[in-house]
């Protein structure tokens, strides 16, 4: 009997709202949650935007740690997830895998841009945010630290790690969960994503990529992924975290089971650090080793969430893949970036798409890619424009392709 991974838990903090029949609702409608920063001064940055998550929730319990908003969005969606597990498991069966960011900006990279966008008199806020921006902190927090408190707090005593693969670090985190379950190394493991990065010093460094599209008037229409017009990515954040255990064991314990992760396939580059592959081969072999190790044909897949960031090359290369792994399917194949209505969380970026497929599955539509208008030659495959469609998925298969050719894929699917 082969062993199914099921999820059977999630908490979420999202762009999109912070519990699920929201988050499906406004995936459905197409609604933007993106819009200005308005948390910390950046006044006289070019990028003033990004897709929000409102914190209030956030609000109803106490922390040990209180200054860093990376440690309370984990803090709070594990206190969510461990009520439901907390007497099911020995805690040594228990592990934590989540993509999250090292911290490794200086505050070089702050003035960097305020060198270049901002007159000399104005650089006097960044210096002195103060209340609004603990800078140093910021740049300390070792993310070990949410692992500690995992484990003193929440008794998960089994194997625990950070993964900081840039854009594919949850997706990594939740392939590397489902091989560890399959191992029977651990009875559950909670896994996701957390990133907050709609700050200055993110936004400078990444600025300074030339990665980030411009501030729009109406900032509602700032991501345009395979639009011809698109012109950079949008930085999103949050929270997404999932309990991952083998079915059996979810039977047992009469746990509701969302989805069935299928499959995982992970391929690395080596070719650029900001470029993806002129071949597509990482993009291509993520895809194709998900599917292999689901043991699904090209036509099983009903609904592609893509990486689908908006910047120019991630598009064409992503369509270019696409088209090798999927060959004449492709054309037929119903393809969407979720992105275009939550923004890029980075390293909770897979967790967020994840959650968008199991939405996707329970709920029978396939979300839309908003602000798409001007079609591009490069980009001419089925991407649902501006509005959902109506459809059974049974499976999904969902993209996340890092800076430095870090690509993974995963096979979400229907519980049956």
């Amino acid at each position: 009997m082969i062993d199914k991974i099921v999820i059977t838990g999630i908490s979420a903090v999202t762009p999109l709202g912070n519990n699920l029949d929201e988050i499906a609702k406004n995936l459905e409608d197409g609604k933007s949650g993106i819009g200005y920063v308005n948390r910390y001064n950046l006044n006289g940055f070019p990028v003033r935007h990004g897709g929000i998550i409102d914190l209030k929730d956030l609000e109803t319990i106490d922390y040990p740690y209180e200054e860093n908003l990376q440690f309370k969005l984990f803090y709070y969606c594990l206190k969510q997830l461990y009520e439901q597990f907390k007497d099911s498991y020995e805690s040594n069966r228990v592990g934590c895998i989540i993509g999250t960011n090292p911290n490794i900006a200086t505050i070089d990279d702050v003035k960097f841009l305020g060198d270049k966008y901002m007159k000399k008199k104005q650089l006097e806020p960044i210096d002195n945010m103060k209340d609004e921006l603990y800078i140093k902190k910021m740049i300390n927090i070792n993310p070990s630290l949410l692992l500690y408190y995992a484990a003193k707090d929440f008794n998960i005593n089994g194997p625990c790690l950070c993964n900081f693969g840039t854009c594919s670090a949850s997706t990594q985190a939740i392939g590397d969960s489902y091989r560890l379950l399959k191992s029977k190394k651990v009875d559950l493991v909670v896994c996701g994503g957390i990133s907050m990065n709609l700050d200055p010093i993110a936004i400078a460094r990444l600025c300074r990529l030339k990665a980030l599209e411009l501030t729009k008037e109406d900032v509602s229409e700032n991501c345009s992924p395979f639009d011809k017009r698109r012109a950079g990515f949008t930085i999103g954040e949050g929270s997404i975290l999932f309990t991952l255990e083998r079915e059996e064991d979810a039977i047992r314990r009469k746990a509701k089971i969302y989805a069935e992760i299928k499959g995982y396939g992970a391929a690395m580059d080596g070719f650029s650090l900001t470029d993806p592959h002129e071949e597509a081969l990482g993009m291509s072999l993520s895809m194709m080793r998900a599917l292999e190790d689901a043991k699904l044909s090209i036509k099983d897949i009903d609904y592609l969430n893509a990486h689908g960031t908006g910047t120019k090359k991630n598009d064409k290369f992503e369509t270019m893949a696409i088209k090798k792994v999927f060959k004449e399917y492709a054309s037929q194949l119903d393809i969407s970036s979720t992105k275009s209505m939550h923004g890029h969380s980075l390293t909770a970026g897979g967790a967020m798409e994840v959650l968008a497929c199991i939405m996707s599955i329970n709920n029978e539509f396939i979300p839309p890619t908003i602000n798409y208008k001007l079609e591009d030659p490069e980009c001419d495959l089925l991407y649902n424009p501006n509005k959902s469609k109506k459809k059974q998925v049974l499976n999904a298969l969902t993209n996340n392709f890092g800076l430095g050719g870090i690509n993974a894929s995963l096979v979400v699917s229907k519980y049956i």
